[in-house]
């Protein structure tokens, strides 16, 4: 008899630490980055490459017809409180240096949950001797952290990997259509263009981002999903115009791969 009452009392406290999981949905997201949580060109229209087409987002996207599920809209699934409470603060070109601006704006915005994903700026660069060094990337990505954490103090921090970017290369070499639009944007050169040894020096570099992340969000008590470096996207997930940004496909296999790791 005591055993069940053990059983029982132990089966309610879990239930009850359930319940208290699910309670915990936030009323507000932001994301943080660059053109991918920016979803640039991601519907294959020219016009998103500046601004980009944030309702498309894998982090904060809204609209409910693209195909793309994102973290934003998972949440309000479970929470209609955070209907409407969408911001999306990445920056096309942006790298780890304008995460702190970010995190700045993401304390005014008042999110209760903050998605990051910065660094595909800080691999590409038109050679290896212009990329961001890893001090400078790690002292940039500690300060943000460090801002969100005072300004926010009980929202949720959600880190990324880095996406691999030569993996971009990697799924495109062979096609046509490809190397004529790295040809034509003319970004990303020490991946995309400059040869194998700059290449190996990028992805090298990609890898130390990562690693400075996943030991800083540790450091810093922050959530990290060391998921997306192997991500291993297709051609098919990559946007018609430049082959480089994931389209909507891509998008929503983002959102996929990294919505577990958020713990709602």
């Amino acid at each position: 008899m005591q055993y069940r009452i053990m059983c029982v009392a132990a089966l309610a406290v879990a239930l009850a630490l359930s319940n208290t999981a699910h309670a915990a949905y936030p009323n507000s997201i932001a994301g943080l980055g660059d053109s991918i949580t920016r979803a640039a060109l991601a519907d294959n229209s020219i016009g998103g490459l500046s601004y980009g087409q944030p309702e498309h987002s894998w982090s904060t996207g809204y609209s409910s017809s693209d195909g793309v599920n994102s973290h934003y809209e998972r949440i309000l699934a479970a929470n209609p409180a955070i209907s409407g409470n969408t911001y999306n603060l990445a920056e096309s070109g942006a790298n780890m240096a304008d995460l702190p601006g970010q995190a700045n704006a993401a304390v005014a915005s008042g999110a209760q949950y903050v998605v990051i994903q910065m660094g595909g700026n800080d691999v590409c660069a038109d050679s290896s001797a212009e990329m961001t060094s890893v001090a400078s990337y790690d002292a940039n990505f500690r300060t943000a952290i460090n801002t969100l954490k005072a300004g926010l103090p009980s929202a949720k921090i959600l880190v990324t990997e880095v996406v691999r970017v030569k993996r971009v290369y990697d799924v495109g070499k062979y096609n046509l259509g490809c190397l004529l639009q790295w040809a034509t944007f003319q970004w990303c050169d020490n991946v995309l263009r400059n040869g194998s040894t700059q290449r190996n020096q990028a992805d090298a570099r990609n890898i130390e981002y990562n690693n400075a992340l996943r030991t800083a969000s540790a450091q810093l008590g922050v959530l990290f999903d060391d998921d997306v470096f192997e991500w291993t996207f297709s051609r098919g997930n990559l946007s018609d115009v430049d082959c480089f940004h994931p389209d909507l496909s891509g998008q929503n296999l983002l959102a996929n791969i990294t919505y577990d790791a958020s713990r709602f």
